[in-house]
């Protein structure tokens, strides 16, 4: 019992003496106090610690938005590779496209100088063929082929016109055609005509009192009426046409000729 006092005093001893180690002398002014800043360490540790858990408990409430906000940006990453995938195939295709046309534009107009070459030179064909003609066809030719040489109309246009042309010259070379018209004769005066056309190479005309008559065809500076003595056949063929007499056969003089445009 007196050994255990023996060494609590000596304990209580050795407390007492690293308090006085720790403790400042009397005599020396201290410039810190440990218990202070042993306090404001733990409390800095403390509020560390509470940052701490802080910062954790925000990162769990905000890590679902951000997983969500990420998701949908590599989404939206994906969706815009898509795009321009498929941007640049277009761009292709507009290239190709482009191409394509480009290359329809310089067919057109190669198609389209061709055409007009050759509107022109149907144009010179048809202009020489006219004076051939017989004269109501001649005559209804003079205002279709200046049609046919307008630099306004297109050259669709023009094409429509000379084949408008050519079926007129077709129509008429495959039918009798009767028509009226006011002659000037040889001696001057003008008479009222009946003139009956076999097709563009032969015609008649007879006047209406039936005195004169006439045969005609294309001559080498255009159409050409050489008198006929019997005028009968030509006024019974226009009295046929005109209904006016019972169809028959009627025997008339005719000179085989190519018609105009044709060969011999």
């Amino acid at each position: 019992m007196g050994d255990m006092r023996r060494v609590a005093r000596r304990g209580g001893a050795s407390v007492v003496m690293l308090l006085a180690l720790v403790a400042p002398s009397g005599n020396t002014q201290s410039t810190s106090d440990p218990i202070r800043e042993i306090d404001a360490l733990t409390q800095q540790w403390t509020a560390l610690e509470h940052q701490k858990d802080l910062l954790r408990a925000e990162w769990r409430t905000q890590e679902p938005i951000l997983e969500q906000q990420l998701t949908l940006l590599e989404r939206e990453i994906a969706e815009l590779s898509t795009l321009l995938e498929a941007t640049a195939e277009q761009q292709d295709e507009v290239e190709q496209r482009r191409l394509e046309l480009l290359e329809e534009q310089t067919r057109y107009e190669e198609e389209a100088a061709a055409l007009d070459a050759g509107l022109a030179q149907a144009s010179l064909g048809l202009h020489s063929l006219q004076r051939d003609l017989p004269p109501p066809l001649e005559q209804a030719w003079a205002e279709e082929l200046a049609r046919l040489d307008n630099p306004v109309e297109t050259s669709t246009e023009r094409f429509q016109k000379l084949l408008e042309l050519l079926g007129q010259l077709d129509d008429f070379d495959a039918k009798v055609t009767l028509n009226e018209a006011v002659m000037t004769l040889a001696d001057g005066s003008e008479h009222v005509v009946k003139q009956v056309y076999l097709g563009l190479s032969h015609g008649w005309y007879v006047t209406a009192d039936r005195r004169f008559a006439a045969a005609g065809m294309p001559g080498p500076d255009g159409w050409v009426w050489t008198p006929v003595v019997d005028t009968a056949p030509v006024s019974e063929i226009a009295g046929i046409l005109e209904q006016r007499v019972d169809p028959n056969f009627v025997a008339i003089p005719l000179t085989l000729t190519a018609p105009p445009g044709g060969t011999d």
